[in-house]
């Protein structure tokens, strides 16, 4: 695999770790509160996971330890619909730095992550995007090839 394509995959793999688990939070919005860091806030409620235990937790609904590929799909669903704060079908950096810790040094910022899949280069991440970076983040991420993603796979993708 040459270098470029390292790096693609393994953003695609960062940001797909890291969005994991916002699923964690759908339905928990209180729109009177906001995060104040960004023009398009998330509501305060939505906040990315920080560690694979926390994203294993939110995204394996039926409580089996893993993570199905389909749990997977419904969770990237989720991601980007509680990440679009403004509803306009795109997720922004100032979005997904809104709902991300803060950035600390040697990782990438929000911008530099959506710049890795974005497939269109206009900064912004749709649905599409998100769902093509994630498919093959969790391909990358199932190394054992069982079409589920255990606690030990997630922490070996950056978690």
């Amino acid at each position: 695999m040459n270098t470029a394509a390292i790096r693609v995959f393994g953003m695609a793999l960062a940001l797909g770790s890291l969005l994991i688990g916002t699923c964690a939070a759908h339905g928990q919005y209180n729109p009177t509160t906001t995060t104040p860091r960004t023009n398009n806030p998330v509501p305060a409620s939505v906040r990315l996971p920080q560690s694979a235990e926390q994203r294993l937790a939110a995204m394996d609904k039926d409580g089996n330890g893993t993570i199905s590929e389909d749990e997977y799909e419904d969770a990237m669903r989720n991601v980007f619909r509680d990440l679009d704060a403004d509803h306009n079908n795109r997720v922004s950096a100032d979005e997904l730095s809104s709902a991300s810790a803060p950035q600390q040094q040697g990782m990438l910022s929000p911008a530099d992550r959506i710049r890795r899949i974005d497939m269109n280069n206009d900064g912004e991440l749709t649905e599409e995007e998100l769902n093509r970076g994630a498919e093959k983040a969790f391909h990358i991420l199932d190394t054992n090839g069982d079409d589920a993603l255990d606690l030990g796979e997630l922490k070996s993708g950056g978690g």
